[in-house]
Protein backbone atom coordinates (compact mmCIF):
# COMPACT_ATOMS: atom_id res chain seq x y z
CA UNK A 1 0.00 0.00 0.00
CA UNK A 2 0.75 3.67 -0.22
CA UNK A 3 1.79 5.54 2.90
CA UNK A 4 1.65 9.38 2.84
CA UNK A 5 3.69 11.73 5.00
CA UNK A 6 1.89 14.21 6.90
CA UNK A 7 1.74 17.33 5.54
CA UNK A 8 3.68 19.20 8.84
CA UNK A 9 6.61 16.05 8.18
CA UNK A 10 7.33 17.39 5.02
CA UNK A 11 9.71 20.34 5.33
CA UNK A 12 11.37 18.27 7.84
CA UNK A 13 12.06 15.64 5.62
CA UNK A 14 12.84 17.45 2.66
CA UNK A 15 15.44 19.15 4.88
CA UNK A 16 17.01 16.05 6.29
CA UNK A 17 17.08 14.99 2.15
CA UNK A 18 19.27 18.19 1.07
CA UNK A 19 21.74 18.55 3.95
CA UNK A 20 22.46 14.44 4.46
CA UNK A 21 21.25 14.50 8.04
CA UNK A 22 20.35 11.43 8.94
CA UNK A 23 16.57 12.91 10.71
CA UNK A 24 14.03 10.15 12.59
CA UNK A 25 14.09 7.97 9.39
CA UNK A 26 16.90 5.35 8.00
CA UNK A 27 17.05 5.88 4.57
CA UNK A 28 15.78 8.66 2.26
CA UNK A 29 15.69 7.37 -1.22
CA UNK A 30 15.21 10.56 -3.97
CA UNK A 31 13.56 8.56 -7.55
CA UNK A 32 14.51 11.03 -10.16
CA UNK A 33 12.73 9.41 -12.80
CA UNK A 34 8.88 7.66 -12.20
CA UNK A 35 10.49 4.76 -14.60
CA UNK A 36 11.85 4.23 -11.68
CA UNK A 37 10.12 5.04 -8.90
CA UNK A 38 8.05 1.81 -8.74
CA UNK A 39 11.08 -0.16 -8.31
CA UNK A 40 12.63 1.24 -5.97
CA UNK A 41 9.06 1.61 -3.63
CA UNK A 42 8.81 -2.01 -3.58
CA UNK A 43 11.99 -2.60 -1.88
CA UNK A 44 11.97 -0.13 0.74
CA UNK A 45 10.38 -1.21 4.20
CA UNK A 46 8.73 1.36 6.61
CA UNK A 47 11.98 2.46 7.85
CA UNK A 48 12.51 4.33 4.59
CA UNK A 49 10.73 7.84 2.99
CA UNK A 50 10.72 7.69 -0.85
CA UNK A 51 10.82 11.22 -2.75
CA UNK A 52 8.83 10.31 -5.90
CA UNK A 53 7.61 12.32 -9.11
CA UNK A 54 4.08 13.10 -8.82
CA UNK A 55 3.49 11.27 -12.56
CA UNK A 56 4.46 7.84 -10.97
CA UNK A 57 0.99 7.38 -9.53
CA UNK A 58 0.02 4.89 -7.10
CA UNK A 59 2.67 2.85 -5.93
CA UNK A 60 2.77 -0.38 -3.59
CA UNK A 61 5.35 0.23 -0.89
CA UNK A 62 5.84 0.09 2.72
CA UNK A 63 7.61 3.38 2.73
CA UNK A 64 6.27 6.78 3.47
CA UNK A 65 5.87 8.47 0.43
CA UNK A 66 6.86 12.32 -0.51
CA UNK A 67 5.36 13.04 -3.45
CA UNK A 68 7.20 16.57 -5.43
CA UNK A 69 6.75 17.97 -8.97
CA UNK A 70 9.43 19.48 -11.16
CA UNK A 71 13.00 19.20 -10.59
CA UNK A 72 16.36 20.03 -8.54
CA UNK A 73 19.26 18.12 -11.11
CA UNK A 74 20.55 21.37 -13.12
CA UNK A 75 21.32 24.86 -11.72
CA UNK A 76 18.21 26.97 -11.53
CA UNK A 77 15.57 23.63 -11.06
CA UNK A 78 12.82 23.72 -8.78
CA UNK A 79 11.87 21.13 -6.80
CA UNK A 80 7.63 21.74 -5.55
CA UNK A 81 7.16 19.21 -2.31
CA UNK A 82 4.21 19.83 0.29
CA UNK A 83 3.02 22.63 -1.00
CA UNK A 84 6.64 24.45 -0.73
CA UNK A 85 9.40 24.79 -3.14
CA UNK A 86 13.30 24.89 -3.23
CA UNK A 87 15.43 25.96 -6.24
CA UNK A 88 19.06 24.89 -6.75
CA UNK A 89 21.72 26.91 -6.95
CA UNK A 90 25.88 25.91 -8.19
CA UNK A 91 28.20 26.80 -4.70
CA UNK A 92 30.34 29.13 -7.08
CA UNK A 93 26.94 31.48 -8.16
CA UNK A 94 25.06 31.38 -4.41
CA UNK A 95 26.47 34.13 -3.09
CA UNK A 96 25.39 36.35 -6.21
CA UNK A 97 22.00 35.16 -6.97
CA UNK A 98 19.07 36.80 -5.84
CA UNK A 99 17.01 34.73 -3.99
CA UNK A 100 13.15 34.37 -4.33
CA UNK A 101 12.89 30.95 -2.30
CA UNK A 102 14.37 28.55 -0.20
CA UNK A 103 17.82 27.44 -2.44
CA UNK A 104 19.75 24.12 -1.90
CA UNK A 105 23.46 25.04 -2.80
CA UNK A 106 25.47 21.74 -4.49
CA UNK A 107 29.15 21.90 -5.48
CA UNK A 108 28.03 20.51 -8.48
CA UNK A 109 31.68 19.91 -9.70
CA UNK A 110 35.16 20.19 -8.72
CA UNK A 111 35.65 23.87 -8.89
CA UNK A 112 32.47 24.26 -6.31
CA UNK A 113 34.43 21.85 -3.99
CA UNK A 114 37.62 23.64 -4.37
CA UNK A 115 35.74 27.13 -3.78
CA UNK A 116 33.93 25.88 -0.66
CA UNK A 117 37.63 24.69 0.48
CA UNK A 118 39.17 28.06 -0.14
CA UNK A 119 36.47 29.85 1.53
CA UNK A 120 36.70 27.28 4.52
CA UNK A 121 40.75 28.47 4.93
CA UNK A 122 39.70 32.01 4.38
CA UNK A 123 37.21 31.95 7.35
CA UNK A 124 39.41 29.91 9.38
CA UNK A 125 42.51 32.34 8.83
CA UNK A 126 40.50 35.55 8.97
CA UNK A 127 36.95 35.04 10.51
CA UNK A 128 35.31 35.90 7.34
CA UNK A 129 32.62 33.81 6.56
CA UNK A 130 31.44 33.21 2.87
CA UNK A 131 27.16 33.85 2.27
CA UNK A 132 26.65 30.87 0.65
CA UNK A 133 26.89 29.09 3.98
CA UNK A 134 25.98 32.14 6.33
CA UNK A 135 22.69 33.00 4.65
CA UNK A 136 19.45 30.93 6.72
CA UNK A 137 17.84 30.82 3.29
CA UNK A 138 20.35 28.32 1.81
CA UNK A 139 21.28 25.03 2.40
CA UNK A 140 24.44 23.44 1.62
CA UNK A 141 23.68 20.03 -0.22
CA UNK A 142 25.06 16.69 1.66
CA UNK A 143 26.76 19.49 4.36
CA UNK A 144 26.06 17.31 7.42
CA UNK A 145 28.49 14.76 5.83
CA UNK A 146 31.29 16.66 6.95
CA UNK A 147 30.62 16.53 10.58
CA UNK A 148 31.82 13.05 10.55
CA UNK A 149 33.15 12.12 6.81
CA UNK A 150 35.22 8.84 7.89
CA UNK A 151 32.96 7.18 9.85
CA UNK A 152 31.39 4.25 7.50
CA UNK A 153 27.64 3.29 7.80
CA UNK A 154 24.74 2.01 5.88
CA UNK A 155 24.31 4.91 3.29
CA UNK A 156 20.90 7.15 4.32
CA UNK A 157 20.47 9.46 1.25
CA UNK A 158 20.47 7.44 -1.74
CA UNK A 159 19.61 9.10 -5.43
CA UNK A 160 18.06 6.64 -7.71
CA UNK A 161 18.69 7.85 -11.45
CA UNK A 162 16.53 7.35 -14.66
CA UNK A 163 18.71 5.31 -16.03
CA UNK A 164 18.56 3.22 -12.62
CA UNK A 165 21.86 3.88 -11.47
CA UNK A 166 21.82 4.74 -7.70
CA UNK A 167 24.41 6.69 -6.24
CA UNK A 168 25.20 8.44 -2.43
CA UNK A 169 23.14 11.22 -2.81
CA UNK A 170 23.04 13.38 -6.06
CA UNK A 171 26.36 14.43 -6.32
CA UNK A 172 27.96 10.78 -4.79
CA UNK A 173 29.66 7.77 -5.74
CA UNK A 174 27.82 4.89 -8.05
CA UNK A 175 26.98 2.05 -5.53
CA UNK A 176 24.94 0.10 -7.87
CA UNK A 177 21.42 -0.41 -9.96
CA UNK A 178 17.87 0.36 -8.50
CA UNK A 179 17.54 -4.00 -8.59
CA UNK A 180 20.00 -4.38 -6.05
CA UNK A 181 18.43 -1.45 -3.94
CA UNK A 182 18.54 -3.87 -0.78
CA UNK A 183 22.10 -4.75 -0.74
CA UNK A 184 23.01 -1.61 -1.47
CA UNK A 185 20.85 0.09 1.66
CA UNK A 186 22.65 -2.72 3.95
CA UNK A 187 25.90 -2.46 2.79
CA UNK A 188 28.35 0.29 4.71
CA UNK A 189 29.94 2.94 2.82
CA UNK A 190 32.20 5.95 4.31
CA UNK A 191 30.19 9.51 4.80
CA UNK A 192 32.28 11.13 2.42
CA UNK A 193 31.46 8.68 -0.81
CA UNK A 194 28.33 11.43 -0.70
CA UNK A 195 30.82 13.90 -2.70
CA UNK A 196 32.88 11.11 -4.56
CA UNK A 197 31.02 12.26 -7.95
CA UNK A 198 33.09 15.76 -7.97
CA UNK A 199 36.68 14.35 -7.17
CA UNK A 200 38.03 10.82 -6.82
CA UNK A 201 37.63 9.48 -3.12
CA UNK A 202 41.50 9.61 -2.05
CA UNK A 203 41.41 13.73 -3.28
CA UNK A 204 38.59 13.99 -1.11
CA UNK A 205 39.96 12.04 2.34
CA UNK A 206 43.09 13.96 1.60
CA UNK A 207 41.16 17.61 1.02
CA UNK A 208 39.45 16.40 4.22
CA UNK A 209 42.08 14.92 6.68
CA UNK A 210 43.80 18.50 6.31
CA UNK A 211 41.12 20.19 7.43
CA UNK A 212 39.18 18.26 10.38
CA UNK A 213 37.56 21.54 11.64
CA UNK A 214 34.88 21.90 8.64
CA UNK A 215 32.13 20.29 10.70
CA UNK A 216 32.82 23.30 13.27
CA UNK A 217 33.03 25.61 10.75
CA UNK A 218 29.57 25.08 9.10
CA UNK A 219 28.56 25.13 12.79
CA UNK A 220 30.11 28.64 13.04
CA UNK A 221 28.59 30.33 9.57
CA UNK A 222 25.12 28.50 11.07
CA UNK A 223 25.53 30.83 14.16
CA UNK A 224 27.34 33.38 11.99
CA UNK A 225 23.87 33.49 10.65
CA UNK A 226 21.56 33.48 13.71
CA UNK A 227 23.97 36.14 15.38
CA UNK A 228 23.75 38.70 12.05
CA UNK A 229 25.16 41.68 11.39
CA UNK A 230 24.18 44.59 13.97
CA UNK A 231 25.03 45.30 17.39
CA UNK A 232 29.08 45.85 16.30
CA UNK A 233 31.64 43.60 16.72
CA UNK A 234 30.82 39.34 16.17
CA UNK A 235 34.02 37.56 16.30
CA UNK A 236 34.00 33.89 16.66
CA UNK A 237 36.52 32.10 18.53
CA UNK A 238 38.82 29.28 16.28
CA UNK A 239 37.75 31.48 13.11
CA UNK A 240 40.59 34.16 12.94
CA UNK A 241 41.08 34.51 16.68
CA UNK A 242 41.56 32.68 19.88
CA UNK A 243 40.80 33.45 23.80
CA UNK A 244 43.72 31.31 24.67
CA UNK A 245 46.90 32.60 22.67
CA UNK A 246 49.50 29.76 24.42
CA UNK A 247 50.33 28.45 20.91
CA UNK A 248 49.98 24.62 22.64
CA UNK A 249 46.72 23.69 20.96
CA UNK A 250 46.74 19.71 19.86
CA UNK A 251 43.16 19.25 19.43
CA UNK A 252 40.15 21.18 17.46
CA UNK A 253 36.65 21.28 19.20
CA UNK A 254 34.15 19.13 18.84
CA UNK A 255 31.78 20.13 15.85
CA UNK A 256 28.60 20.61 18.09
CA UNK A 257 30.47 22.32 21.52
CA UNK A 258 29.55 25.99 21.81
CA UNK A 259 30.86 28.88 21.01
CA UNK A 260 32.80 31.48 22.02
CA UNK A 261 32.01 34.90 20.64
CA UNK A 262 33.74 38.07 21.32
CA UNK A 263 31.12 40.69 20.94
CA UNK A 264 31.01 44.97 22.47
CA UNK A 265 29.37 43.70 25.17
CA UNK A 266 32.07 41.13 26.09
CA UNK A 267 32.22 37.27 25.51
CA UNK A 268 29.26 35.23 24.98
CA UNK A 269 29.20 31.37 24.74
CA UNK A 270 26.91 30.35 22.18
CA UNK A 271 25.33 27.64 21.34
CA UNK A 272 23.85 27.24 17.88
CA UNK A 273 21.80 23.74 18.39
CA UNK A 274 19.75 25.55 21.39
CA UNK A 275 20.64 28.85 20.78
CA UNK A 276 21.40 29.88 24.29
CA UNK A 277 23.72 32.48 24.82
CA UNK A 278 25.24 33.61 28.45
CA UNK A 279 28.04 36.28 29.07
CA UNK A 280 31.45 34.80 30.64
CA UNK A 281 34.59 36.34 32.14
CA UNK A 282 37.58 36.81 30.75
CA UNK A 283 39.41 33.83 33.03
CA UNK A 284 36.35 31.62 32.23
CA UNK A 285 36.77 31.94 28.68
CA UNK A 286 40.38 30.93 28.29
CA UNK A 287 39.15 27.90 30.45
CA UNK A 288 36.82 26.63 27.90
CA UNK A 289 39.27 27.44 24.81
CA UNK A 290 41.71 25.69 26.74
CA UNK A 291 39.40 22.53 27.15
CA UNK A 292 38.59 23.04 23.64
CA UNK A 293 41.69 22.95 22.14
CA UNK A 294 43.45 20.06 24.28
CA UNK A 295 43.14 16.20 23.42
CA UNK A 296 43.28 15.47 27.30
CA UNK A 297 41.71 16.53 30.46
CA UNK A 298 44.78 16.52 31.91
CA UNK A 299 46.25 18.41 29.20
CA UNK A 300 43.51 21.38 29.35
CA UNK A 301 44.36 21.60 33.21
CA UNK A 302 48.40 22.74 32.81
CA UNK A 303 47.13 25.01 30.04
CA UNK A 304 44.91 26.80 32.24
CA UNK A 305 47.35 27.03 35.38
CA UNK A 306 49.91 28.14 32.84
CA UNK A 307 47.77 30.99 31.47
CA UNK A 308 46.10 32.22 34.49
CA UNK A 309 48.79 31.88 36.82
CA UNK A 310 46.94 29.70 39.33
CA UNK A 311 47.84 26.34 41.21
CA UNK A 312 46.73 22.72 39.53
CA UNK A 313 43.86 22.29 41.97
CA UNK A 314 42.64 25.79 40.64
CA UNK A 315 42.84 25.30 37.24
CA UNK A 316 41.20 21.74 38.08
CA UNK A 317 38.19 22.87 39.60
CA UNK A 318 37.53 25.59 36.58
CA UNK A 319 37.97 22.85 33.74
CA UNK A 320 35.24 20.55 35.80
CA UNK A 321 33.12 23.26 35.88
CA UNK A 322 33.44 24.43 32.79
CA UNK A 323 32.26 21.02 31.92
CA UNK A 324 29.37 20.50 34.24
CA UNK A 325 27.43 24.06 33.78
CA UNK A 326 28.65 25.39 30.57
CA UNK A 327 28.50 21.55 28.58
CA UNK A 328 32.03 21.81 27.31
CA UNK A 329 34.73 19.53 26.21
CA UNK A 330 37.99 18.35 25.31
CA UNK A 331 38.83 18.63 21.71
CA UNK A 332 39.23 15.72 18.91
CA UNK A 333 42.93 15.16 18.27
CA UNK A 334 44.14 17.63 15.45
CA UNK A 335 46.68 14.59 14.22
CA UNK A 336 44.08 11.90 14.31
CA UNK A 337 40.57 13.73 13.95
CA UNK A 338 39.03 11.80 10.51
CA UNK A 339 41.67 9.94 9.97
CA UNK A 340 40.74 7.39 6.91
CA UNK A 341 41.67 4.18 7.98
Amino acid sequence: MTTRVDDDRVARIVIDWITGSRGPVAHAVFCADPRVAHTAAALLDDTAVVLMPESAGRVETRALVVPYSGALDEVGDTLHVGGRSVELQHYLAAAYVELIVPTVVRFLDADGWSAFLDDADLARRTGVFSSAVVDPRLRLGDGAVLHAPFATQRPGILHVHGDGQVTAGPQGGVLGEVDDLARILDTPVPRLIAFAGLSPLAALHADVARRPWLGRYLRAAELAGLLGTRGGRRRIDGFGQSSIVDERADANPASDDPFLVETDDGILLADPRTRRRQLLSTEAATVVAAMQTSSTLEFAIERCRAALGITTANARALCAEAGARLGVHVGVSATTAGAPS
